[in-house]
């Protein structure tokens, strides 16, 4: 298989923590001295992009200008041409999308999975989930699209017995489920209103700017966090051969 991979981050509804987990994935990247390059697909918010512009190849669009019903155009093009230029200089492109999986964004996933399919290149396609019931119907139909697809319970919202509509109706279809750790929200909210990620943090000098905001027990708590959050993606980096799916169980 290719060693390059384009992660598809994307959710089953608003406030999931897309954000989080593509600034944890890309600190992963930066701590094994892994190059990566990031696009932002959210249109509505950017702050993925705010963050990696000038750190590392990043660009931003609007996954959210395409409609469903629309025949391939020329935006299906520009985006692959983006994705071409995006990855010829980094093994990894972390895509962040705009809330919530569907159909106007299946659009766009296939597009990204068929260039990849062309390619050689690996496609793992994240699915970060709250608690709540909203947009999980769409898994089966993105299941039988994305092999490499890893739901993914985002531990903010509880331990994983909370996620109980997922656990129940949907688990059995999948041979991995990802749990990502909480941060405490302060220091998620630091992170972003430094527009720094935790790779960026840990290396702050003392007298640096940025280092003056950060105290070290949150330091000291987002290396902790950084750590789990690396033994989770090289799980999945790991898994280069073997579809996460268990079919028939839906």
């Amino acid at each position: 298989m290719s060693s390059k991979t384009v992660w598809m981050v994307s959710g089953n509804k608003g406030g999931v923590g897309k954000s989080l987990f593509c600034l944890a994935l890309a600190s992963a990247f930066e701590a094994s001295g892994l190059q990566y390059a990031v696009f932002d697909g959210d249109g509505r918010t950017g702050d993925v992009f705010g963050i990696f512009n000038r750190k590392c190849p990043a660009r931003q669009g609007d996954f959210r200008s395409l409609r469903p019903e629309s025949h391939l155009c020329s935006l299906d093009r520009e985006y692959e041409t983006l994705l071409k230029s995006l990855l010829a200089g980094s093994p990894h492109l972390i895509v962040n999308t705009p809330d919530g999986a569907d159909a106007v964004l299946k659009k766009w996933f296939d597009v990204t999975l068929a260039h990849t399919e062309a390619s050689n290149i690996n496609f793992r396609f994240i699915y970060l989930m709250s608690d709540r019931p909203d947009g999980l119907d769409m898994l089966p139909q993105l299941a039988q699209s994305f092999q490499f697809l890893y739901p993914v319970r985002n531990l903010h919202f509880g331990n994983e017995r909370l996620f109980s509509v997922f656990n129940q109706r949907f688990m059995d279809g999948f041979k991995i489920v990802l749990d990502f750790p909480a941060l405490r929200g302060e220091e998620v909210r630091m992170l972003f209103d430094l527009q720094t990620y935790p790779a960026e943090i840990l290396k702050l000098k003392s007298k640096g700017k940025k280092a003056y905001a950060i105290p070290a027990v949150a330091r000291a708590r987002i290396h902790a966090w950084q750590n789990k959050v690396n033994e989770l993606v090289w799980g999945m980096v790991d898994n280069t051969d073997m579809p996460n799916l268990e079919f028939g169980k839906w």
